[in-house]
């Protein structure tokens, strides 16, 4: 194993550490993020969906992808059609 892979393996269980933390110093607060999120990413989704009926277009409607839209926002979105239309229109 390389420093570099170490150092990044350190880095992530600092994170990873940190976020546990905040899981359990918060669990409402985590937990209200995470709705908050998913109801975000849940509008999103059923906006690309509205949007794509005209284009014959559906995204899957699941908690994987209204969490991640809900996470990351407009660019998780392109990126969750991005891979829909790579993945499963050929």
């Amino acid at each position: 194993m390389t420093q570099s892979h170490l150092l990044l393996y350190v880095g992530l269980a600092a994170i990873a550490g940190v976020t546990l933390v905040q899981v359990f110093r918060h669990p409402g607060l985590v937990f209200w993020k995470l709705a908050k999120s998913a109801a975000i990413g849940c509008l999103f989704v059923f906006a690309v969906n509205w949007i794509g009926q005209y284009f014959h277009y559906h995204l899957p409607f699941n908690a994987f992808t209204a969490l991640t839209a809900g996470f990351l926002g407009l660019p998780g979105v392109g990126m969750l059609v991005a891979l829909n239309v790579w993945l499963y229109h050929t």
